[in-house]
């Protein structure tokens, strides 16, 4: 059959298809003789009912199916980054390295942007998977000549519009050599094939090598299968294995149809966050998509959807059949039960007891010998050495298990959100029991306060807040009441394990107050040195300090008490996604809790709450840096437009540049020099978007990178 006899499959609009739940249709048919036709004499309707083509003979959209049976008869390229160039020397450049073709600009063009596709007609045949790899060369080819194709033709089961009038329209058609020979590039396909090859060999050694990872971790201490798959299998590396394409930063799902890339990662790698609605079973939904991990891939890809049949096959994969076949490998780990009570231990006075009654207990000391003596724990350190706990964090590297924690910010900075992420995130994996967790929330009005005691019976935490009784038959909950509970944990050895988070701390003790404050300290001292852990959050004063960094509110006493203290500020903020960083610093630790450590958020106004707390993901030092750049950038943007503005207008020399740059913007002389060399290089992915050009005489020219946009 000759290309212009062949039908290849064709329809209507986005949704065309005969899988079409609401409106199916069967799929129609066209050739390359109306295609031509078509050029000279293009429809002009929405693209929602323009029609497209896959120049194969299978009538299917399917990308699997086309790969594997699709007979193509004809390559095609979209070129939407035209780069300044013309629809002609578009047709210019890819005359230098195609024999015949056809080409038009698409129905979004303008004069401005003349956006365009290429149809390449081939003398014969090819399969999908030769197919496949000749769109990958001619894409190449295109690069090298100058033209930037979109990828998304490289999936076989991408549909390419056909020609359709929109405000700015022309065509060319190349007839010189004839269509190409299947074997015109048979160099190029058998190095894209041994690339394949090694490439596929490649990602098999690196899964085998994760596979053998994942083991050691679980026969090492690691109790859940899915945190060893997510620790040793990147989300990069089974994006790549499950056909996702990547483009820059952002992945382009096998299942869509569109040619937008609609996944990216968080900044710490960990998840995937995809608004590809055909990705909509796949992960955790959220307002603008969907999410997951790396697990969430292999449930989806590899078993269907099946979570408890992957995690079985994890755990198997891992080594775990034989050791535990009397437990299900999704089965929580198992908790210990309560220490036994430390033996001849008295807990001693109660807060608020008179000094009389400290005289009289005093006096009952023995009269004989020193009369500290009977206060001495010699001989209690194998009862003691049992309610020893774990060197263990509860919150990321910051907070660990044993210790009283404070944590101070600003309001809406992101301290209850990050703080409720954290905490979660080490009940999922297995790290903290959730029995043992009680969640003081005296910091919210009624509806955070529902959505957050929602999470805490989600999670199995246990949630309390002041004027609400709670499941008991007692009196309602009161702040006041912490310190004598505290003590009766004390007194019946039930501190051990337990973690108490207490938001706000201004709501149980003064912290301008030094004798309330120091007391409330003694009051958690006791608690933690018998086992217990406190995290407290605390606020920061209006002003920061000279070192432009927040102060922490209230007396030095809660510092002073506190085993661990970090406040918590704004890193960076991307002004565009409104992406907000965060830093937590520590300004006290006991121990080997981090230095530093830094999230991200998702802080627009208008989201709900549950898709903010999905969005919070540990920040890379990468990344840092990048929001760090973009911050400066932000910063200085007028005084980068001023001092671009001036080098389109030819103004290039320093000192001219710095004068036109500082009249147009308004600033003083040392800040346009210091942006001008701050923002100088060729990157401008890290925001540089000027370079120097030494010319004759050793003359220094500023010169604007050549990809620079939003400036």
């Amino acid at each position: 059959m000759t290309t212009g006899a062949a039908e290849f499959c064709s329809g209507y609009g986005q949704y065309h298809s005969p899988a079409n739940k609401h409106h199916p249709q069967k799929y129609v048919t066209v050739n390359m003789d109306v295609i031509g036709r078509m050029l000279a004499n293009p429809p002009s309707v929405e693209k929602s009912t323009a029609q497209w083509a896959i120049f194969s003979t299978l009538t299917s959209r399917v990308h699997v199916e086309q790969r594997e049976r699709g007979q193509f008869y004809a390559l095609w390229a979209d070129i939407d980054k035209t780069n300044g160039m013309t629809f002609d020397e578009i047709v210019e450049r890819a005359n230098g390295c195609l024999l015949d073709f056809l080409a038009y600009t698409t129905s979004s063009a303008t004069e401005k942007k003349q956006k365009a596709r290429i149809i390449v007609p081939l003398a014969g045949p090819v399969d999908g998977k030769t197919f496949v790899h000749l769109q990958k060369i001619l894409n190449d080819k295109l690069q090298e000549n100058g033209v930037t194709p979109d990828r998304a033709t490289e999936r076989a089961g991408q549909v390419c519009y056909l020609p359709n009038r929109g405000k700015f329209y022309l065509f060319h058609i190349e007839k010189s050599s004839g269509p190409m020979p299947a074997d015109a590039w048979a160099g190029e396909i058998q190095a894209e094939t041994e690339r394949e090859r090694a490439a596929e060999t490649a990602r098999k050694q690196r899964m085998e090598r994760a596979k053998a990872k994942a083991r050691q971790r679980m026969q090492t201490g690691c109790k859940s299968p899915i945190d060893a798959y997510n620790a040793e299998f990147s989300v990069e590396m089974m994006l790549d294995a499950y056909g996702y394409i990547r483009r820059e930063r952002r992945w382009l799902s096998p299942n869509s149809s569109s040619k937008t890339p609609g996944v990216s990662l968080t900044p710490d790698g960990k998840k995937w966050m995809s608004a590809h609605a055909s990705d909509a079973n796949i992960g955790t939904p959220t307002v603008n998509g969907t999410m997951g991990d790396a697990f969430d891939l292999f449930i989806w890809y590899e078993h269907h959807g099946d979570r408890a049949a992957a995690i079985k096959a994890a755990a198997e994969m891992f080594g775990l059949r034989s050791e535990r076949q009397h437990q299900r490998p999704e089965d929580p780990p198992a908790w210990v039960d309560e220490v036994p009570p430390m033996s001849g231990y008295d807990a001693g006075p109660e807060d608020g007891q008179t000094d009389e009654g400290i005289q009289r207990d005093a006096n009952t000391t023995a009269d004989s010998g020193c009369p500290l003596d009977c206060f001495a724990l010699n001989g209690l350190a194998g009862d003691m050495e049992k309610q020893m706990l774990d060197d263990k964090f509860v919150m990321g590297q910051m907070a660990i298990l044993g210790q009283a924690t404070v944590f101070y910010a600003r309001h809406n900075v992101g301290k209850t959100l990050i703080g409720l992420h954290l905490l979660i995130e080490k009940i999922k994996s297995g790290e903290l029991n959730p029995a043992d967790l009680y969640y003081i929330n005296a910091d919210d009005n009624h509806k955070g306060l529902v959505y957050k005691l929602k999470l805490a019976e989600r999670w199995g935490f246990k949630m309390l807040a002041p004027g609400y009784k709670g499941n008991g038959s007692g009196p309602g909950f009161k702040s006041e009441m912490l310190p004598v509970l505290i003590d009766k944990m004390v007194a019946t050895n039930t501190a051990s394990g337990k973690i108490i988070v207490l938001d706000t701390l201004k709501k149980f003790t003064d912290l301008m107050d030094k004798k309330k404050s120091s007391s409330f300290g003694e009051c958690k001292r006791k608690f933690v040195s018998h086992g217990g852990t406190t995290v407290s959050y605390a606020h920061v004063n209006k002003h920061k300090g000279d070192d432009n960094k927040v102060v922490y509110a209230g007396t030095t006493d809660m510092v002073d008490d506190a085993d661990c203290a970090y406040t918590l500020d704004i890193f960076a903020e991307d002004p565009a996604t409104l992406l907000r960083t965060v830093r937590f610093e520590n300004i006290k630790s006991r121990g080997d809790s981090v230095r530093e450590a830094f999230y991200s958020y998702d802080a627009r106004e208008a989201i709900p709450y549950q898709d903010r707390l999905a969005s919070v993901v540990e920040v890379g030092a990468e990344d840092r840096e990048r929001a760090q750049r973009q911050m400066i950038a932000e910063k200085n943007r007028k005084e980068i437009q001023a001092i671009l503005q001036c080098i389109r207008q030819g103004v290039t020399g320093k000192t001219e540049l710095i004068k036109s740059a500082m009249e147009l913007s308004g600033s003083t002389k040392k800040k346009i020099a210091s942006v001008l060399e701050r923002h100088a290089g060729r990157k401008v992915d890290k925001f540089q978007f000027w370079h120097v050009k030494v010319g004759e005489r050793n003359t220094h020219q500023f010169m604007e990178n050549w990809n620079v946009v939003g400036f």
